[in-house]
């Protein structure tokens, strides 16, 4: 934990940074540098499973509406944030069909940083809200 402190890591990540930025930016690192590709073969598949998994997680949590900060860590904090454990699911499921030995270290990476309280990931929010509300309603404002 204290090599954790001793980096200039942000406290706090938006979700469009380390679910969408982020693994782009390794894959592409990956590919330019030659880095080998996991040599899992067929077991890649398994991210399949991974990725439905983390689709469900995240549908839960809409549904679940809000949010609970207990402040507890460790594995609870998965529990208390379903929508980020499906989001790093979901996420560790496409480093495995990708075979990206990269994404895949991040995903772990991530969510031991987030299990330890080192970092705070921001839920990924699903269009329409948690609230069952049309928020996509049209304002009749005419262009």
């Amino acid at each position: 934990m204290e090599l954790l402190q001793r980096f200039p890591l942000p406290r706090r990540l938006s979700a469009r940074l380390w679910l969408l930025t982020l693994p782009s930016g390794l894959l592409s690192f990956e590919r330019r540098q030659r880095i080998p590709r996991m040599p899992i073969g067929r077991g890649r598949f398994l991210g399949l499973g991974l990725v439905a998994a983390g689709g469900a997680l995240l549908l839960r949590s809409r549904r679940a509406g809000g949010r609970d900060e207990s402040g507890a860590g460790g594995l609870s904090r998965f529990r208390d944030r379903p929508a980020v454990a499906g989001a790093l699911l979901a996420l560790g499921g496409v480093g495995l069909l990708l075979r990206s030995l990269m994404v895949t270290a991040y995903v772990l990476g991530l969510a031991f940083a987030f299990a330890r309280d080192a970092v705070e990931l921001e839920a990924p929010e699903l269009p329409g809200g948690g609230s069952g509300d049309n928020d996509w309603e049209y304002d009749e404002t005419q262009v």
